[in-house]
């Protein structure tokens, strides 16, 4: 009888492991408890806009997208050095910012956990040997460790894609996403008004900020990686609410100085279609293949 529960048990964390919510749930960290090619060519950090803007299948181009969402430059270097032997020599590093890249994000410990069996425990931030155990209770065993969120979160799943199934799509409302964002951001960082000079506690998280990237882009070059920046593209009803001020201040500032080469497509012409949008900051699946093929091209890695 005990081996029939635990080939139930097996049964069900297989399903669960296959369903949308659960790769949700480690915020998508699941790709790197998987086997990661060799000698890739490209690859890309960042959060949630470069998460869901590089999509390498179907380019021909061996990469891999390494944006977890949310993540912070800090993180993104501790992935990079965790992971760069899976690298071939002169391979490009995509370092995806966003306008806000350059100050200071807390994340909760539900946030911070994905890291725990991806990162060295030395390189993971505020770590805590027991959540780690937790951690790896949920990953090697999810249905005994929560088994009714299990069973909820699968049934929501199954209802969510009859749902879709039944429901003519909708296009998003981008306009309220950008609101949102934008409110969301103020309200994060504390900033009444975007168009001001950065307060003292800002400029502070800036240049701490900055010594990050610059040592991303020495790391890549001591290791003979190509580091390149990338500003992915955002729609119209977004960017719109970026002042020249804002952008001189909190992106361009942070920029400045910094020994690898910048491209910005926050506007460019080719995506401001709705249609290549989930939401204002983060393209969808075909948006993300059309900007990952462009963003190659530019590279030289794709013709």
């Amino acid at each position: 009888m005990e081996k029939v529960f635990s080939k139930i048990n097996t049964l069900i964390n297989k399903i669960i492991n296959h369903t949308p919510w659960y790769n949700a749930y480690w915020q998508g960290s699941i790709k790197f408890w998987k086997n990661i090619p060799f000698e890739l060519d490209v690859v890309n950090l960042g959060s949630g806009a470069a998460y869901h803007a590089f999509d390498y299948s179907d380019t021909g181009v061996k990469g891999m997208n390494w944006a977890l969402s949310p993540q912070s430059l800090v993180h993104d270097y501790n992935i990079l050095r965790n992971y760069f032997s899976y690298l071939r020599e002169g391979a490009v590093v995509i370092i995806t910012i966003c306008p806000f890249s350059c100050l200071y994000s807390q994340y909760s410990k539900q946030s911070n956990f994905k890291y725990y069996p991806i990162l060295h425990p030395a390189t993971i931030i505020d770590f805590d040997d027991n959540e780690r155990t937790r951690v790896y209770l949920i990953r090697q065993n999810p249905f005994k460790s929560m088994p009714l969120y299990c069973i909820k979160m699968t049934l929501m799943d199954a209802i969510s894609f009859i749902y879709h199934k039944i429901i003519p799509f909708r296009k998003p409302n981008l306009k309220a996403s950008a609101d949102a964002m934008m409110n969301g951001w103020k309200s994060q960082f504390g900033i009444s008004d975007i168009s001001a000079p950065l307060s003292e506690k800002h400029l502070a998280e800036q240049k701490s900020r900055r010594e990050t990237l610059n040592n991303i882009v020495i790391f890549c070059k001591e290791r003979n990686l190509k580091p390149v920046i990338v500003i992915p593209p955002m729609h119209k009803t977004l960017t719109n609410q970026y002042t020249d001020a804002f952008l001189a201040n909190y992106v361009e500032a942070f920029l400045s100085g910094v020994d690898a080469p910048i491209y910005n497509y926050m506007k460019d012409t080719d995506f401001q279609s709705e249609d290549v949008y989930s939401s204002a900051l983060f393209l969808n699946k075909h948006g993300a293949k059309l900007f990952t093929s462009k963003v190659l091209k530019l590279l030289g890695l794709k013709k």
